[in-house]
Order: C-alpha cells, then sequence, then structure tokens
C-alpha cells in the first residue's frame, strides 16, 4: 500500500476463528526489521538446546 505522501507500507491481516480480523501495518523498514527477527527466531526454534524441558 503506498500512502498520499508516496509512503509504503506492508499491510497484513490476521484472523482467529470465531474473532474479527486484525489488520497490521509496517512500513517496509519496519517490516524489513521484523521480517529478519522472526528468521532468528525461527532458526532458534530448530536448535533442540534451546528447548530445555528440565524446569
Amino acid at each position: 500500500m503506498i500512502d498520499e505522501t508516496g509512503t509504503r507500507f506492508v499491510v497484513l491481516t490476521f484472523k482467529e476463528p470465531e474473532a474479527d480480523p486484525v489488520i497490521v501495518t509496517f512500513t517496509v523498514p519496519l517490516f524489513e526489521k521484523y521480517a529478519t527477527h522472526l528468521q532468528t527466531v525461527a532458526e532458534a526454534a530448530t536448535d533442540e538446546a534451546n528447548w530445555d524441558t528440565s524446569s
């Protein structure tokens, strides 16, 4: 999406069953940082050492 000033945004819609949709907008630079963060979290989630279940 591009607003009237020419700023570009990424628009995501999340919909849970039995709930209203939630719309989240990001400027492109913020979305890039968010996507990078998600990649880091996804990589950490695949590392068994991060799933300590002894506590």
